[in-house]
Order: C-alpha cells, then structure tokens, then sequence
C-alpha cells in the first residue's frame, strides 16, 4: 500500500525510522510501521499530534537515533532538514460529481468557477472540473505561491492558490472534510464560497462571518489598555519565527507595555497555567486565534500589534 516508503527505505539504506501520522491516519500506523520494518528498518511511530507538514519532528528523530523521517498524509512544506525527510502524500479517492449533480441549483448563476482543496482530496479536483466544464462552467485551478505545493492546494496557512483567483471567479467550490479551510477562505475572498463535504455529501455555502471583523478590532482595543503580553512562539519547524517575536517584543516594550517571549511545542492552557499575562500574540498556528475560549485570555495575531503599539496601520 505505501510502495513509496518501503522503496525509500531500503534505498537509503535507512536503519531507524521515525514514523509520523496525522491523528486521522493513526489507525494505519502499525500497518505502514510494517512495511517500514519488512524493508529492513526499526520503526518508531510517533504519538504527537501531527498538524501538518510543518510539524516535522526532526528534533525527537534526532533524539531517537533515527536515520530517515516518514511524514504520512501532508505534501512537503518546503523545509530543510538534517535527516532526509519522506513525505508520503494521502489520496481519498472520492467522486465529488454526484454531490454536484444533487446540488446544482446552488451553483446557477456562477459561470467562473474557482477549485481548491486540502492535499487529501486534491484527486477529485480533475474529476470536478470535467463535470463542470461539460455543464458548461469555466473552471480556475490556482498554483500556490506559498508553501503549498500543488495546483489547487490550499492551506490553514496558504490560500495563494485560490486569492489570487478572485477577480475572474464568481465563486470558489473547496472539496474535503471540516470547516477551518473554507471558513478561511471565506475570511480572504468576498465572492461566495462553497463547501463540498465527502464525508456529509453535501455542498454548503460557508457564509463570511460579518463579526469576525468586529470580534478583532474589539480584541485590538482591550488589547491597547493591556500591560502584560505574552509572545507566542513555536517550536515546531514549519511555524518556528522567532525573530518576528523578538520585533514585536520591542515594538510593545517602545509603546510602555511589558512582553515576555514564550515558546512551545504546542500551546495549550495548561502550559500557560501560572504565567500572569493579559494579552497572546499569537505567530504560531493562525488556529490559535480561534481557540480564544480555550485559553481564557485575549489572543490577537501578530499582525495587530503595529495597532496596539499606537503605530496603526500603513
């Protein structure tokens, strides 16, 4: 099933492996674990949550021994590392046509349609846009220009694959599971934006949240009368931006705030439990603006302190 792996493996000659999955794949673990060991290598599977494909964990393979990394589920996000790094990409095969036929209706009136997609289902694209095309739609695939890699792609992170598509489509169809991409797409892009669920078989339109904006700039002020911040940063490789948080570190101590920069693998309320701070700066994962309720703190993005700090925006 993971020819790729196995092929890899022996062909580097690798002597310990460090196996990593998303936590939607963790039920294939032992099963790819098996072919990694059939082709000659010890292998060790990861139980860290695995985000994506910048959450290599180069520093517990190090730790471990091991001589060659498997990342399963995520296309590669471009990073350079000191052990090689295999990326074995996963493919739902789903046939998104059926849920385009059932739901056709909502897309009347959309001549230029935009396609995008997680690197899961980015397989049912081609099969998207030949339906649509023979219904007589003109179809967009984007080509990121961020770290993802495929036409189409779009990440929590990169959705230059579909932006840049908006003065020529009147709207985009993103296809594949959970509402935090098209969600986000629908923050970047004023033209409707549909999602097409493989999982539910259905095709909604994700409406912009209107109070999204408003829930920022409230952030933004409460923020401004704060004293104490703290600076996320992580650890993890692909999000790792250290020297962002030490300028934003000056910009708030320049505007009488006190910052303090804090670091982890992976922020959570109880790592920050004790820590006295009124205000997150968040430029780790763009998720973690959303978790506001998990940490019971103001979190604003880096992106807002310029507004914070009294400079405003250019």
């Amino acid at each position: 099933m993971f020819g790729k792996v196995a092929e890899e493996v022996r062909k580097r000659g690798a002597r310990r492996v460090l196996l990593q999955v998303p936590e939607g794949l963790k039920a294939s673990a032992q099963g790819i674990a098996e072919e990694i060991e059939e082709a000659g290598a010890e292998a060790f599977i990861s139980v860290e949550r695995c985000y994506g494909a910048c959450d290599v964990r180069e520093c517990d393979a190090k730790r471990l021994g091991c001589d060659l990394i498997v990342h399963v589920g995520h296309a590669d996000f471009g990073m350079k590392t000191e052990i090689p790094v295999v990326y074995e990409e996963w493919r739902e095969d789903f046939d998104p046509v059926p849920v385009l036929k059932a739901s056709w209706e909502k897309l009347k009136g959309f001549g230029n349609v935009a396609l995008v997609s997680t690197v899961q289902h980015l397989g049912s694209l081609e099969r998207a846009r030949e339906f649509l095309e023979a219904e007589g739609k003109s179809v967009h695939v984007g080509v990121p220009t961020g770290p993802a890699k495929h036409p189409g792609q779009i990440l929590g992170c990169d959705y230059s694959a579909a932006v840049p598509l908006e003065p020529v489509a009147d709207c985009f169809i993103y296809i594949g599971s959970g509402r935090f991409h098209p969600v986000g797409l629908a923050e970047r892009v004023k033209k409707p934006v549909f999602s097409l669920n493989p999982e539910a078989g259905t095709l909604e339109r994700i409406e912009r949240d209107r109070n999204r904006e408003v829930v920022r700039l409230m952030r933004i002020e409460k923020a401004k009368a704060a004293e104490r911040f703290g600076i996320l940063v992580s650890s993890k490789p692909g999000q790792a931006r250290p020297g962002l948080a030490e300028k934003i570190k000056e910009k708030l101590k320049g505007a009488g705030k006190k910052a303090w920069i804090l670091a982890a693998d992976e922020f959570s309320p109880d790592k920050l439990m004790g820590i006295d701070m009124d205000v997150l700066v968040n430029t780790a994962c763009p998720r973690i603006w959303d978790d506001v309720s998990l940490f019971g703190k103001n979190v604003i993005n880096a992106e807002d302190v310029d507004e914070v700090a009294g400079g405003g925006k250019d």
